[in-house]
């Protein structure tokens, strides 16, 4: 009896290069991707695989003697209709979703409205469509809600199911770039099922995270890229977090532990009593000098505000102390920082820094006063202080006048952490600082937060990534439901103890 023919694999890479004037991204790249497969793709930021993708979609043109073929079909270089035809669809971390519309009007928008008479939208049948895409994916929700309402994870299944709309062209290969970035543990293994109805389906599925467990858990393969070169392609079943961190970063990785705790004691650097605003129902915490306190929660439970909340960047109001400095009513960002509160957002929120300015500005740009004579700036003292911190948090490349925009995640929060720590708050609130950021960049962000607590400054680390508590909080307040649920101390900080306490269903009084 002969054997059945081998099928072709439905994506081959092969010898893939791609080089931009003084920088070769990727040098000779070549794997393979299989039919229903879910394929995972990592690697350091600054590593490739973003430019991989951007050649997939036909967005970048690679270098001559690049090859890459579709169920066996060459695709055409630098062609997005190409890469389209072949069925290639792409949902990016940034979800590329309108807020203010509903998930009827966002997949109208991407994939063409039904019409009816005289040309007219047809709103039942657009309705109907959307809830057939959704229920191809496992998910229901309120079509009709604008898509900022929903949870994040019902974004992220909203993105998946607009890409995965066939009605122009079958589809092949979807690839995710940093799907569960934003999302909270609890929702992440509903995006997990949504991914594994997408294969069901016979589309292949090219997944990229800084998640590792995920990663060993989720994909058949990680296909592992290092300064834009290939160095393998493994079966997760053969791995495990340790080996596949090494390959990442090309040496030995320590595991995130416990940081080492200290006891606090003696009088709070800061002190908030009452802190309300939507959702948050009348919050109570303290934080020490030198002490990095940990805010935890579902969402929904008010975890994604407290540092906005704080910071007087949303509206609430509260009873705070910070070092005998009382205030009382609603917090202005002004004020707040005056006070001696800095907030860190996330090095991807729009708000967090200017892309278009270089590292020098964006870390001088809350001081500039300092460097100025009059409507002069002195560009002289200016960079010195930004090269200062350059150096203290390494920031790489260690050239102020690189633009913000061009460096990697982990390098962007430092710039961020560089901008508040030279203007010496007393409490900084950070917003999920590791959001977006490999590995290595991880552990470089935990140091820099232990080595400037040790000046007496106070943290408080507001995070939807449980490894962020254990690698690097002495302290942990989990919200449930806007309120305080628990609060763990030393050797209760860790994985299995936070999730308990931020999904339990009673709260303290």
């Amino acid at each position: 009896m002969s054997e059945a023919p081998k099928r072709t694999p439905l994506v081959e890479i092969e010898h893939l290069s791609k080089t931009f004037p003084g920088q070769r991204a990727l040098a000779d790249v070549s794997f393979q991707v299989g039919h229903e497969e879910i394929h995972a793709l990592v690697g350091e930021n600054g590593s490739g695989k973003s430019t991989l993708i951007k050649v997939l979609s036909g967005f970048h043109e690679p270098d001559p003697g690049s090859a890459v073929r579709i169920d066996g079909e060459p695709l055409a270089e630098g062609s997005a209709a190409d890469s389209r035809r072949h069925g290639l669809r792409f949902v990016h971390q940034d979800l590329g979703l309108i807020g203010e519309l509903s998930a009827v009007e966002n997949v109208g928008l991407a994939s063409g409205y039904s019409t009816g008479a005289a040309g007219r939208i047809a709103w039942a049948e657009q309705r109907r469509l959307t809830r057939q895409l959704l229920s191809r994916i496992g998910v229901e929700f309120d079509v009709d809600r604008p898509v900022a309402e929903l949870r994040a994870v019902e974004r992220s299944a909203l993105a998946i199911a607009r890409a995965l709309d066939d009605s122009h062209g079958e589809i092949s290969l979807l690839v995710l770039d940093e799907p569960s970035a934003a999302l909270p543990p609890a929702e992440c293994e509903a995006l997990f099922r949504v991914v594994r109805e997408v294969v069901a389906k016979d589309v292949s599925v090219l997944y990229v995270s800084h998640r590792l467990d995920e990663i060993l858990n989720l994909a058949g393969r990680v296909t592992v890229l290092r300064d834009g070169a290939y160095q393998g392609t493994f079966p997760t079943a053969t791995m495990d977090r340790g080996r596949l961190a090494e390959l990442i970063v090309g040496s030995q990785v320590e595991e995130v532990g416990q940081a080492p705790r200290i006891s606090a004691g003696g009088t709070p650097v800061l002190s908030v009593r009452g802190l309300r605003c939507d959702p948050l129902a009348g919050v109570d915490f303290d934080v020490a000098p030198g002490e990095v306190l940990g805010i935890a929660g579902l969402s929904g439970s008010g975890r994604e505000v407290l540092a906005a909340a704080v910071c007087g960047a949303v509206p609430a109001t509260m009873e705070l102390t910070l070092e005998g400095q009382a205030w009382t009513g609603e917090m202005d960002p002004l004020r707040a920082e005056r006070l001696g509160l800095a907030l860190v957002l996330p090095n991807r929120h729009p708000d967090a820094a200017i892309p278009n300015f270089t590292i020098g500005e964006n870390i001088t740009l809350g001081r500039l006063p300092e460097f100025s004579r009059g409507l002069r700036l002195r560009k002289r003292r200016e960079r010195e202080a930004a090269m200062e911190w350059i150096r203290r948090l390494d920031v790489r490349p260690a050239d102020p006048d690189k633009l913000y925009g061009l460096l990697s995640g982990g390098n962007q929060q430092k710039v961020l952490l560089a901008k508040w720590f030279g203007i010496d708050p007393r409490v900084v609130f950070m917003d999920d600082p590791t959001s977006g950021v490999d590995i290595g960049a991880r552990h470089a962000i935990y140091d820099v937060i232990r080595d400037h607590a040790k000046t007496g400054a106070g943290f408080v680390v507001c995070s939807s990534d449980i490894e962020d508590f254990v690698g690097v909080c002495d302290r942990v307040v989990a919200l449930v439901e806007g309120r305080v649920a628990e609060e763990l101390r030393g050797e209760q900080v860790r994985e299995s103890e936070v999730l308990r306490a931020i999904s339990g269903s009673t709260v303290a009084a």
